[in-house]
C-alpha cells in the first residue's frame, strides 16, 4: 500500500562547535562559557518563502519545566542563546501551518532529540512548514434542514495494542446552520464522524449543557456519507494546505431507549450525596458507534436516568468522592429493544491492599519518591489507585475495589525494570491479578536496578546517519506490546540511540525508515520484517552496542 501522506523534505542543519579563540583576558570565573546557542531559518514548504511570526520552542528533557521560545523575524529567522549543555526537543508552530519538530521527515515522524555539547552553536536549522488542510460542510437532518451543535471530527488511524483504531484529530460543532470547519489538519486520511445530542449544548471546552429530557428517537453518529459502522465509512485524504468543501452528511433518528436505576449507598447515608453516572460502550470497538451517556444523580434517594441510550453492551458505573477519597461501582447490562428499569449500583467501601517493594541492586531513583499505581487490566476506565512507597519499602492502597489490575510503578531511574509482581501466590507480573473483598493477600514487587542497556547508530544504506527515526525493541517468542519489555526511543541527530532499563533475555530491535507509532505490534505487519531485525541477548546488568542498517519501507508498501 502506498503511503498517502506526502513527505516532507529533509530538516537540513550544520552544527558548528565554537571554542574560545583568545588566551587573554581570562573569563570571570562566574561566566557562562559552556553556553550553547541554535539558530535557523522558518520557511514555507512550497517556495521557500520565510514566515515571520513562528513560534520556536526549545525544551529541555532532563528539566521538562525549563522551556526557552522566541519568534521568527520578518526574514522568517529565529536564535536562542544562553543554553545550557543537555538533550533538548525543538519545534516549531504558526497559525495556519502543521507544527513540525526538529528531526521530522514528515508529520507523523518522532522526531529527533537534539543534543547540544557545551558551547556549540548550531546554526542553519530549516524548518520547512506545511500549509494545514480544512475539511467543510454542514450537517442536515431527514427533513433538509440543519442541524446545529453538532459535534463534528476529523478521525485518524492509529495503533493500538496491534490493532487500527480511530483516534479524534479535532473537533468542532455545528453553527446555527448547520455548518462546520475542520481546520489545522495535517495531510492524511481523515474519517469524518457527526454526533448529535439533541438534548446537549457545546457550551465551552469540554463542558456541555443539558436542555432537555429524554426522547424516543435519538441519532447514532454518523461517518461521511451516511453510515452508523465505521467500517463501511468512505476515508478522505486531504494533501498539505487543500480545503475540501461542501461535505455533507445526513443524520437520521433513531429510536432510543431510557436506562434506570437507583444507587445504594453502603458508605454514607447523608441524601445530599451526588454521583456522577456514566453509560460507556464495553467493547473498545463500539467506542465509535454508540455514544457514551452521563447523568448527575442526586436525589434523596440516588434515582437516576439515562436517556437517548442506543441498543448494545454497556458498563454502567457511578463515582462518588466523599472527604477527599474515592469510590466506584460497575455494572455490565445490555440494551436491547426495550427501556432498561433497574440498573442499580452499590458503593461499598473499597479494601487497602498493602505491600512492599524490595530491591535487587542498590535503589536507584530519579524522582524525590517511588510510587506504585493500580490500573484495571480488563477496562480502561475507572480511578486508578496510587501510593507512595515509604522509607522502609512499605506501601498501602486504600480504596482498591474488586476486579483484575496490574500494577506499575514511577520514580525508579531509567536503568530499573520490574522484576516480580506477587499477590500472595499469583505471579501478576505479566498478566495482572485479581482483588476480591476479604481476601487478605498482600503485594510484594521486587524492582531490580540491574537492568540492561542497548547502544547503538542507525545509518541507511549508503553509512549515512539516519535522524529522527524509531529504534524499537521487541521481545524474542514474548506476546507483542507488554510494556515491560517492549521499548522505543527515536534516534538523535547523529543517528544515536540508548535503551535502558531493559530485563534479561533475548530481543530483537528494529528500525524502519517510515513506520507508524505502535505498527510493529501488529503481527501481521511485523511478519514482512521479521528477519530483519538485529538480534540481542541480555543479562541483567550488559552493556550491548548494535550497529543498525534501516529498513526501507517504501518499497514494501
Amino acid at each position: 500500500m502506498s503511503r498517502l501522506v506526502p513527505a516532507l523534505p529533509v530538516l537540513l542543519f550544520s552544527a558548528v562547535a565554537v571554542s574560545a579563540q583568545t588566551s587573554s583576558p581570562k573569563p570571570l570565573p562566574n561566566a557562562k562559557t559552556e553556553e550553547s546557542s541554535v539558530s535557523g531559518m522558518v520557511v514555507r514548504l512550497a517556495g521557500g518563502e520565510p514566515l515571520k511570526g513562528a513560534s520556536v520552542q526549545l525544551q529541555n528533557l532532563e528539566n521538562r519545566p525549563q522551556t526557552s521560545s522566541t519568534v521568527t523575524d520578518a526574514g522568517g529567522r529565529f536564535e536562542i542563546k544562553g543554553i545550557d549543555p543537555g538533550r533538548y526537543r525543538l519545534s516549531v508552530s504558526r497559525n495556519g501551518f502543521v507544527p513540525q519538530e526538529y528531526g521530522q521527515r514528515k508529520p507523523d515522524d518522532p522526531g529527533a532529540i537534539l543534543t547540544l555539547r557545551p558551547a556549540q552553536n548550531l546554526k542553519d536549522l530549516l524548518f520547512r512548514l506545511i500549509p494545514s488542510a480544512v475539511i467543510a460542510g454542514r450537517v442536515i437532518n431527514e427533513d433538509g434542514e440543519p442541524l446545529p451543535w453538532v459535534q463534528v471530527s476529523a478521525l485518524g488511524e492509529v495503533y493500538s495494542r496491534g490493532k487500527k483504531s480511530l483516534s479524534s484529530e479535532t473537533t468542532v460543532s455545528t453553527n446555527d446552520l448547520g455548518e462546520y470547519r475542520l481546520f489545522g489538519l495535517r495531510p492524511g486520511r481523515y474519517f469524518v464522524r457527526a454526533d448529535f445530542k439533541p438534548n446537549e449544548h457545546a457550551i465551552g471546552r469540554d463542558e456541555t449543557e443539558r436542555i432537555g429530557g429524554a426522547a424516543q428517537q435519538g441519532y447514532v453518529p454518523m461517518y461521511y456519507p451516511g453510515t452508523s459502522d465505521p467500517a463501511r465509512a468512505s476515508a478522505l485524504t486531504v494533501k498539505a494546505g487543500e480545503e475540501i468543501p461542501g461535505l455533507e452528511i445526513l443524520m437520521h433518528p433513531v429510536l432510543v431507549f431510557t436506562v434506570r436505576g437507583r444507587i445504594y449507598n453502603l458508605v454514607s447515608r447523608r441524601s445530599t450525596a451526588a454521583y456522577t453516572v456514566t453509560l460507556t460502550p464495553s467493547e473498545s470497538s463500539q467506542w465509535f458507534s454508540l455514544p457514551e451517556r452521563d447523568a448527575l444523580a442526586d436525589s434523596p434517594d440516588g434515582s437516576f436516568v439515562l436517556g437517548d441510550v442506543l441498543p448494545g453492551a454497556y458498563t454502567l458505573m457511578a463515582f462518588w468522592s466523599d472527604e477527599g477519597r474515592k469510590y466506584q461501582a460497575f455494572q455490565n447490562i445490555e440494551v436491547g429493544n426495550a427501556d432498561v428499569d433497574g440498573a442499580n449500583l452499590t458503593i461499598a467501601p473499597g479494601t487497602t491492599l498493602a505491600g512492599r517493594v524490595t530491591w535487587e541492586g542498590r535503589p536507584s531513583l530519579d524522582a524525590d519518591f517511588l510510587m506504585v499505581f493500580l490500573r484495571g487490566a480488563d477496562r480502561g476506565y475507572g480511578f486508578s489507585q496510587r501510593a507512595r512507597v515509604s522509607a522502609t519499602g512499605s506501601f498501602a492502597l486504600n480504596d482498591v475495589f474488586d476486579g483484575r489490575y496490574r500494577l506499575a510503578i514511577a520514580g525508579q531511574s531509567k536503568d530499573c525494570y520490574l522484576k516480580e509482581v506477587r499477590y500472595g501466590a499469583t505471579d501478576g507480573l505479566a498478566d495482572g491479578f485479581n482483588v476480591s473483598r476479604g481476601t487478605n493477600a498482600s503485594l510484594e514487587v521486587t524492582i531490580s536496578s540491574r537492568g540492561a542497556r542497548i547502544e547503538g547508530s542507525v545509518t541507511d544504506k549508503d553509512h549515512h546517519p539516519v535522524t529522527g527515526v524509531w529504534a524499537v525493541l521487541l521481545p524474542v517468542g514474548e506476546p507483542r506490546g507488554q510494556d515491560r519489555v517492549s521499548q522505543r526511543v527515536a534516534t538523535d541527530q547523529y543517528g544515536h540511540f540508548l535503551l535502558r532499563g531493559i530485563p534479561p533475555g533475548e530481543y530483537k530491535v528494529f528500525c524502519w525508515d517510515e513506520v507508524e507509532d505502535g505498527a510493529w505490534e501488529d503481527p501481521d505487519y511485523l511478519k514482512a520484517f521479521e528477519n530483519q531485525g538485529q538480534e540481542v541477548s541480555l543479562k541483567e546488568a550488559d552493556f550491548k552496542t548494535v550497529d543498525i542498517v534501516v529498513i526501507g519501507t517504501k518499497s514494501s508498501q
